[in-house]
């Protein structure tokens, strides 16, 4: 386990910034032993949080982190909470994990912001919906559908039950998205039995994201 006041030898995290984590990596003064360790450190300070593919573990974490912060900020009036800002360049995932951030995302009282940098297809288009701000890079591409699974040798018992519970969890996806965006009923059983891809200027048209970014937040 890190030895925490060694690391930030007293400090307030408001004390720390960019220049002194690099300072304590190259003086080793800490157990900074690698560059990523600086950009996870300072993203952390930041409440910066990167999704990726989304699997139990990132699940976890993002929701976990999320779930702290709003502790942290319990005593805080709401419009004085720093963002939370959750990068996101999924291929999706699992589509659980994603619900999971997604509920976690809309419970949240401090504000998440999710910021759409390259992909966000299924799972991960359903978490980047429920940021309470969403922005997107000019040329971040888009997937919704209603998911896909693999399975392997069953019997028919178990695949009618886990049928009934994947219909499920679709039915809660299409409700997200028609919640937080401006697909309806109609649109949503046209577009989601293949594939539906799109750029970030129709994503701005339909719902799905709030503004363009122009330049690095």
């Amino acid at each position: 386990m890190a030895d925490t006041n060694k690391f930030m030898n007293n400090k307030k995290i408001s004390d720390v910034t960019l220049d002194s984590l690099i300072t304590e990596y190259l003086n080793n003064t800490s157990d900074i032993k690698d560059l990523d360790g600086i950009s996870e450190r300072y993203d952390t300070i930041n409440r910066t949080l990167l999704l990726n593919d989304i699997d139990e573990a990132s699940s976890d974490a993002i929701a976990h982190l999320i779930r702290m912060w709003n502790m942290a900020d319990k005593d805080i009036p709401i419009e004085e909470r720093t963002p939370i800002k959750l990068f996101i360049d999924s291929n999706g995932g699992n589509l659980t994990g994603a619900l999971m951030i997604a509920d976690t995302i809309t419970m949240s009282k401090t504000p998440v912001y999710t910021i759409n940098m390259g992909t966000a297809y299924s799972g991960g288009l359903l978490v980047f919906i429920t940021g309470h701000k969403r922005y997107a890079y000019p040329s971040s591409s888009f997937l919704f559908h209603e998911g896909s699974t693999t399975l392997g040798a069953i019997d028919a018992g178990k695949f009618k039950n886990y049928a009934g519970y994947y219909n499920n969890l679709i039915d809660r996806m299409k409700n997200y998205i028609i919640k937080n965006t401006k697909v309806d009923e109609e649109l949503y059983k046209e577009k989601s039995r293949d594939d539906f891809w799109f750029f970030t200027d129709e994503a701005i048209e339909l719902g799905f994201c709030d503004e363009v970014l122009k330049e690095l937040i």
